[in-house]
């Protein structure tokens, strides 16, 4: 495949969602560039107009991105009169999907009640044995919780097909056991570095998830 041919002025909906997902990720062009071996300028290329890219490209380029290349290029959807992105459908899933997208997923968002307010934010984790299992600094508050009431939340949305899906999970969060411990080690590595030793998990008592399709 050529990689320099079939330019135009406007990016193509794969641009659209590889930009996407590097500004979800914080990621700027020329470390998405570093981390594919290509130059910035490729990069904002791809982004900026319809390039079309190698299958080795786009490899590269799911793996600097943290995601699956079907998830990253989308399936073809040709769009008809009544299939408009205007009129989207909200569709529950079934919890063995969403168990399925827990289990295939590394990043994640937990909630749950502060000292003060309501605290949410980015962890690393893995799913393992029906629990999900983060790592965090051994004087951070929820380090201190055992079966405390938690949140835990995965998304994905395509910017280009207004296409997405959201899975949610209610439960308790509490310390491994030991021999949790053992199993997790190694799995988990937070992208934020620093110490971080103490190993939670999230026991899910509710698990829910919905998509929405705009085709």
């Amino acid at each position: 495949m050529n990689t320099r041919s079939g330019t135009t002025g406007k990016p193509s909906d794969l641009g659209i969602r590889i930009r996407g997902r590097r500004l979800a990720l914080g990621l700027s062009t020329a470390e998405v560039a570093e981390r594919t071996g290509v130059s910035t300028e490729r990069i904002e290329n791809i982004e900026t107009r319809a390039f079309a890219l190698t299958g080795a490209e786009l490899v590269r380029l799911s793996r600097a991105l943290d995601i699956s290349v079907g998830d990253l290029t989308g399936p073809y959807r040709p769009r008809t009169p009544r299939q408009s992105p205007t009129a989207p459908v909200l569709e529950p899933m079934r919890k063995e999907e969403c168990v399925k997208l827990i289990d295939a997923g590394d990043v994640g968002r937990i909630a749950y009640n502060g000292a003060d307010e309501l605290v949410v934010f980015p962890i690393n984790y893995c799913y393992l044995n029906d629990l999900i299992i983060f790592r965090t600094a051994a004087d951070s508050a929820v380090a201190q919780f055992d079966l405390a009431p938690i949140a835990f939340e995965i998304d994905f949305t395509d910017e280009a097909l207004h296409d997405g899906w959201s899975v949610l999970v209610h439960g308790m969060v509490r310390p491994v056991t030991r021999e949790e411990l053992d199993a997790a080690r190694g799995r988990v590595e937070p992208w934020a570095g620093g110490t971080r030793e103490s190993y939670m998990a999230i026991e899910p008592h509710r698990i829910t998830g919905r998509r929405i399709r705009s085709w």
